[in-house]
């Protein structure tokens, strides 16, 4: 077993190093890479072979470095590690979701995760019961489309393999997936899917957004009711002001999305609440188990000192 004094070295035994005099000409060859970068004009996949080239030649640099004259396997590894650190923190802005398409795919998959999250279950893709997981079902990451790029061109390659690189692949499979769902991806009939995808849609837009929308009202002034929607300082509640006479068919199944989306959160809700009373409980008898054993210790203490004055 490794002591547990031993630390293991980091990004701050890199950056420590980087600061000797020894240091002095990888230093100044990761500067000129930086500065050489290209900022002014972006190329996805040639920038990520630059990095990937740069990557593999300061490696065998720091590996025949006097610096690292007699480190060890995991000493020369974690400065691998500190220099792409370092690298892509000068770099990130232009590498990370650096074109105009990027930020458009993006934002399509975010929007079509949550028009899926309406009616799509873990059943319609045959995921079975034991491995259903109703709080990551509620999951859209952000800039999905983004980071999977970001990782695959500037994460250096000799990490990405193993289990690293499975991980990655179902990613990007999954990614994959969601751009191209249609109907027959979930066993389902095609104008079923349309329609459902539509309720989505309309379930969605519930907040408006001035010019396109947001509603804005001064304080004191009364609720504005529009489409059976009521706004209150820029939130939307849908039906609030409706009357059962002004349901239609469709109106009743976005209603039951809706509710079933409340009922969701709200068992989500209850389950953290009782875990944490759970754990509360649980902290407030190990208190009470602590204080009964200095009583019964204090009692025996009591007990052996007057039997000692008998």
């Amino acid at each position: 077993m490794e002591p547990s004094h031993v630390s293991h070295p980091n990004f701050y035994d890199f950056l420590n190093r980087m600061r000797r005099p020894a240091a002095a000409d990888l230093v100044r060859s990761i500067k000129s890479f930086v500065i050489s970068f290209p900022f002014q004009t972006s190329n996805a996949e040639h920038d990520g072979k630059k990095v990937q080239d740069f990557l593999t030649m300061m490696e065998t640099t720091i590996k025949e470095h006097p610096l690292w004259a007699h480190a060890t396997y995991e000493e020369i590894d974690s400065a691998i590690e500190g220099l792409e650190k370092y690298i892509m923190t000068k770099l990130f802005t232009h590498t990370f979701a650096s074109s105009s398409e990027d930020a458009k795919l993006d934002l399509e998959i975010s929007e079509k995760i949550c028009l899926l999250q309406h009616f799509i279950k873990p059943d319609h893709l045959d995921v079975p019961r034991v491995f259903q997981n109703e709080a990551s079902w509620l999951a859209n990451p952000p800039q999905l489309h983004s980071n999977l790029k970001f990782v695959q061109l500037y994460r250096k390659h000799s990490k990405l393999v193993s289990e690293v690189e499975y991980y990655l692949t179902n990613l990007i499979s999954a990614k994959t997936f969601i751009t191209n769902i249609n109907a027959s991806s979930l066993s389902m009939d095609e104008s079923e899917f349309h329609r459902n995808m539509q309720l989505a849609r309309l379930a969605s837009e519930i907040t408006v957004n001035e010019p396109s929308g947001t509603v804005q009202l001064s304080e004191g002034s009364p609720p504005i009711v529009r489409n059976k929607y009521i706004y209150v300082e820029g939130n939307g509640y849908p039906f609030m002001e409706a009357e059962a006479r002004d349901l239609r068919l469709e109106d009743v199944q976005q209603l039951l999305g809706l509710y079933k989306q409340v009922v969701t959160k709200y068992r989500k809700l209850s389950e953290a609440l009782r875990q944490l009373s759970i754990d509360e409980n649980q902290l407030l008898n190990n208190h009470q188990r602590q204080d009964m054993k200095e009583k019964i210790e204090q009692q025996l203490e009591q007990a052996g000192n007057s039997g000692g004055t008998r």
